[in-house]
């Protein structure tokens, strides 16, 4: 691809050289966020980058040599903190689609990178549409765009390397039916710089990006190669995201006012690097006012701390051995292999009631487009007020059922229009399986939050995916006990394997709920619960199996029935006073220890 190249050599301002270039360009960049439109700002992915990460990041790679790249500069401010950073001139490279930003960063930049003696080249055009072609080591630096919405899908070179991400640490394709973050722009920037220091040469990266790989568990495939592809990997893990739930009432801040996680990676690759073995990993966590962690960062007040990967996860965080057994457990998935997220409206305020009579009165006057509640009359990308109505009508007018009972939260069953339109995800095949089923099971894939875990349930409703919590990296799935077509939700198979008999899909389900509401279970395992769906243990005997389904039927049937007493039961990120559950949770952890000690 070709680049338009800005001059970094322009004339020097006698007054700039008075000015600290970082302090120059923070400057540089609240003005240019200031300047953007906000629907511009948020396609781009445009944050403004303190100066304490830009210093952290160069003296992290003072010492790796060879040609500096930042593939996403803005105003420069990587490049400046290297320049001030580095003892020794060398060869720069920034490179952005936005031509203000180059502007910017060869008229505050340039003149200092002349006045050092580096050499410095700024280019504007998309980094991701093709290779870098340049000789010797790489030092790949920068903070890639924050855009939860991809604007290079479809660019063939990068959608090409992500084909790695895409599979597992054995080459395996990832099993998920949904693996778009893998296609987020950090995701492809990250895979860019690999990609360029997978040269003989090698070389180093420090890039500043979204934390969700680090324990995603769609991420595994990124991790493990970025594992094979770098001898030593150090994290600095900036918290601050608005997705896990805080304790205590301690609130840690992002770093940059956006709602991820925010981790700094530097990586080495050294010349002649082997990918048949994996790399060195260790963390340092961070956590608390932003203030603090810039302060840290600027003083290198970091605990890092070694981790060890395991596969199949191999996750970048700090994990307690929970033993060889958990791993050798087959995953829910793999016993009952139909589930899916819970219902999503996006619109509750239109299709969500305690009192059907009232429900039923504002479809009608929303029918006739005489009311619109809430978000259901604020029209969207995904979504049209006038279609959504049409849509209701139709329904109604094919004899569809149009409204149905939905397990809302732990004890407040409600009412809810489930038609495709007014509601944003109906989830159509996990209706027609609880149409065919007794109850689901519910539970989560993974919780990035800090309580304990908890995510246990039933019902023999559709369910909200915000049932167990309302955050979204901790949605509810339900595991009906039948599939949409009326067949047992089991692989016969692998039960048989698992356990020695098949037993009835219901009995299955209750053993499984029996097993995750036993707090000795969920105590032991909690750390591994968090990263993945749970893991099952299989019965000692026909007997131990039956107590435990038992007892997970009597969790069943108290969530069932109308919350009374005074204990409290912890469900998912939600209390539920109920002295039936709560005697029922107790017998579970009673029927486990037969599990347990086998």
């Amino acid at each position: 691809m070709t680049f338009a190249r800005a001059r970094a050599n322009v004339p020097r301002c006698p007054a700039m050289s008075e000015i600290d270039p970082l302090d120059a360009l923070a400057d540089a960049g609240a003005r240019r966020l200031e300047a953007l439109d906000p629907a511009t700002r948020r396609a781009r992915g445009v944050v403004h980058t303190p100066a304490a990460i830009a210093r952290y990041v160069a003296r992290a790679i003072a010492d790796a040599p060879g040609t500096l790249v930042d593939p996403a500069c803005g105003p420069g401010v990587f490049v400046a903190a290297c320049i001030e950073a580095h003892g020794s001139a060398r060869r720069a490279i920034g490179m952005d689609v936005d031509p203000a930003a180059i502007a910017e960063a060869a008229a505050v930049v340039g003149p200092r990178a002349e006045a050092r003696g580096w050499s410095l080249e700024l280019r504007t055009g998309n980094t991701l549409a093709a290779p870098l072609v340049e000789r010797g080591p790489l030092v790949i630096v920068g903070n890639p765009p924050w855009a939860g919405r991809t604007a290079n899908a479809g660019a063939a070179y990068t959608d090409a390397l992500l084909a790695d991400f895409r599979r597992d640490a054995a080459g395996a394709p990832l099993g998920e039916r949904k693996i778009g973050v893998l296609s987020d722009d950090y995701v492809r920037f990250l895979r860019w710089a690999c990609e360029q220091l997978r040269r003989p040469q090698g070389g180093a990266l420090a890039m500043v990006t979204s934390a969700s790989f680090l324990d995603g568990p769609v991420h595994r495939g990124m991790r493990a190669r970025l594992l094979r592809w770098f001898a030593t990997i150090d994290l600095v893990d900036l918290g601050g995201s608005a997705l896990v739930a805080k304790e205590g009432g301690v609130r840690d801040e992002n770093v940059f006012g956006v709602r991820p996680g925010v981790v700094i990676t530097v990586a080495r690759r050294p010349a002649g690097h082997p990918e048949d073995r994996d790399g060195e990993v260790r963390v340092a966590a961070l956590r608390g006012a932003r203030a603090d962690k810039l302060d840290a960062l600027d003083r290198g007040a970091l605990d890092f701390v070694p981790l060890a990967p395991a596969a199949p996860l191999a996750r970048f965080v700090p994990a307690r051995d929970v033993g060889p057994a958990y791993a050798r457990w087959p995953p829910l998935p793999a016993l009952l292999p139909f589930h899916r997220e819970g219902v999503q409206t996006n619109r509750d305020e239109l299709c969500v009631d305690a009192d059907r009579a009232r429900l039923d009165a504002r479809l009608d006057a929303f029918a006739r487009g005489e009311a619109w509640p809430g978000k259901a009359g604020v029209p969207s990308a995904h979504y049209d007020p006038r279609a959504a109505a049409a849509a209701l009508t139709r329904a109604r007018a094919a004899g569809e059922t149009v409204v149905r009972r939905l397990a809302y939260r732990p004890g407040d069953d409600r009412f809810a229009c489930l038609v495709r339109g007014p509601c944003h995800r109906p989830r159509l095949d996990l209706l027609a399986a609880m149409d065919r089923s007794v109850r689901a099971l519910l539970t989560v894939r993974k919780d990035r939050g800090e309580r304990a875990w908890a995510h246990f349930g039933a019902t023999p409703h559709p369910v909200d995916n915000c049932w167990l919590s309302s955050r979204s990296s901790c949605r509810t799935r339900a595991f009906p006990t039948h599939r949409p077509d009326g067949v047992p939700n089991l692989d016969a198979a692998a039960v048989r394997a698992w356990a020695g008999f098949v037993p009835e899909p219901v009995a299955l389900s209750d053993y499984v709920l029996g097993v995750l509401a036993a707090a000795s279970y969920r105590a032991r395992y909690d750390d591994a619960l968090r990263a993945d769906y749970p893991r099952i243990p299989p019965p000692p005997d026909r007997a131990a199996f039956d107590a435990l389904s038992a007892a997970g039927s009597a969790v069943a049937a108290a969530l069932s029935a109308p919350p009374q007493g005074g204990a409290h039961v912890v469900i998912g990120h939600r209390v539920l006073a109920s002295d039936a559950l709560e005697a029922a949770v107790r017998a579970c952890d009673v029927a486990y220890r037969t599990v347990d000690r086998h």
